[in-house]
């Protein structure tokens, strides 16, 4: 029969890891946000800069050239395909949290030092 205290240590362990997985997700879903607002902002510098060749166009009486307009639409529309990338690995990666499927839940291939507790990959340090 499990003592209180191993009861105790079951659920503190649990919560420790619940906790982790939050954070986990918490910050990855943060650097994907930061990542929308960055493609967001490319999005904007690129209008303008069509807006700039069209009245460009405009005021000389020049007939469009789509060497200076398909570049700046193509970066337009590959931002957007991005955000929506972003937006469906946010989505998905909140419903494996709610699910509990998380990539991260998979077992590790060596054995556990505890194996209450899910192994983590060594973390390699680099030099900045």
């Amino acid at each position: 029969m499990a003592t209180k205290m191993d009861t105790l240590k079951d659920k503190a362990s649990s919560a420790a890891q619940t906790a982790a997985k939050a954070a986990k997700l918490v910050a990855s879903i943060s650097k994907m946000r930061l990542e929308i607002v960055k493609e967001q902002d490319r999005i904007r510098r690129d209008y303008s800069k069509l807006g700039k060749v069209y009245y460009k166009d405009y005021v000389t009486d020049e007939e469009p050239d789509e060497a200076e307009y398909k570049p700046l639409c193509d970066e337009i529309t590959e931002s957007y395909r991005r955000i929506n990338e972003l937006k469906e690995q946010i989505a998905a990666e909140k419903e494996a949290y709610k699910s509990g499927t998380a990539a991260d839940d998979e077992p590790c291939k060596e054995p556990c030092e505890d194996p209450g507790v899910p192994c983590e990959e060594p973390v390699e340090e680099t030099a900045e």
